[in-house]
């Protein structure tokens, strides 16, 4: 019997595996599990300080380290396309298109597949190529952005606006100054402003050390870290929300699919997100020809309910470990 559910984390149960995708701890619950991390956000990778046996990209790895000044430890490296087989179970490491290093995991098991794709994009940006679609019976799948009501305009067009408006701050004499992740966002705002501006990019630390991890992988970031002061009229910040820069005359922004129902006078707010939108989530599961979907993580009903009722696909949010099994909706 197989089962699956939520529990601090994505979990498979075998008779003779047991896997769990993005632990939220790294208590000796996770001793007899293979351990996969999809991305190195914070939210996905707290695994990765944990003593057990532990699965992720390389870069996922370097990105985490980079930030947090650690070694990983007990740990193996992924590949997209090269399985990794334990017993009758294979899982096997595919591209999610979130940031540099993101995976979905396709689990093959020997009368069922099973996709859990942390957090996924499905078009490409200016530093990722889009999640590659893959097919399965069971789709476990993040619906951030589950409701109808977020749908992203054409991303050329968000870049065009997010340009328009930073030199429009440098005309009124202000310094245009993005707050974002450190990771995944601020390095594609570095390559937007390397490739359609001429203006100085001036980052934090923290920004600085995850941009080195892009570089390594081929993608050359032209950009600066931060003096304690900022005076060049001519240039664009980019921060964490925790690390803001020393500068007197600023305009501040923020680039998150949020900022669909964000209106402010002062700031400027762009939909650009690393998340797949709900057209993006639906296209999804209908390539993926899954026959049950499960949800995890915001919009889980409405996502739900929109699948069944537009694609007549059987969906229901990811239940608690042990309520269910696959057994139930065969």
């Amino acid at each position: 019997m197989t089962e699956l559910g939520w529990c601090g984390g994505f979990m498979i149960r075998t008779r003779e595996s047991q896997l769990i995708f993005d632990p939220s701890s790294t208590g000796n619950q996770l001793q007899d599990s293979s351990i996969f991390i999809s991305h190195a956000h914070a939210d996905h990778s707290t695994g990765l300080r944990s003593k057990f046996l532990k699965y992720s990209s390389p870069e996922t790895r370097k990105i985490f380290e980079n930030l947090s000044g650690r070694s990983v430890v007990n740990f193996h490296d992924t590949n997209f396309g090269r399985p990794i087989k334990f017993g009758d179970v294979e899982v096997n490491p595919i591209n999610a298109g979130h940031m540099l290093g993101s995976t979905q995991f396709l689990v093959t098991l020997p009368d069922t597949t099973i996709l859990y794709t942390g957090d996924i994009n499905y078009i490409d940006t200016l530093t990722t190529k889009g999640a590659e679609k893959v097919e399965c019976d069971i789709l476990v799948t993040e619906a951030t952005y589950g409701d109808p009501s977020y749908v992203f305009p054409d991303r050329e067009g968000i870049y065009a606006n997010i340009v328009k408006w930073t030199l429009e701050q440098i005309s009124k004499g202000l310094v245009p100054t993005f707050q974002v992740y450190a990771a995944g966002k601020a390095q594609e705002l570095v390559r937007l402003f390397n490739l359609y501006t001429n203006l100085d990019v001036i980052t934090t630390q923290k920004i600085a050390k995850v941009n080195a991890v892009y570089s390594d992988s081929g993608l050359n970031l032209n950009c600066s870290e931060a003096a304690s002061e900022v005076n060049n009229n001519s240039c664009v910040c980019i921060t964490t929300r925790s690390n803001s820069m020393n500068t007197k005359n600023y305009a501040q922004a923020v680039t998150t699919g949020w900022a669909l129902n964000m209106h402010s006078s002062r700031a400027g707010a762009f939909p650009l997100s690393s998340h797949a939108d709900f057209n993006q989530l639906l296209q999804f599961v209908k390539d993926s020809g899954a026959k049950t979907v499960y949800g995890f993580t915001g919009c889980t009903e409405v996502f739900a309910n929109q699948i069944r009722r537009k694609l007549g696909i059987s969906s229901r949010p990811l239940p608690h470990f042990a309520q269910k099994t696959l057994q139930c909706f065969s």
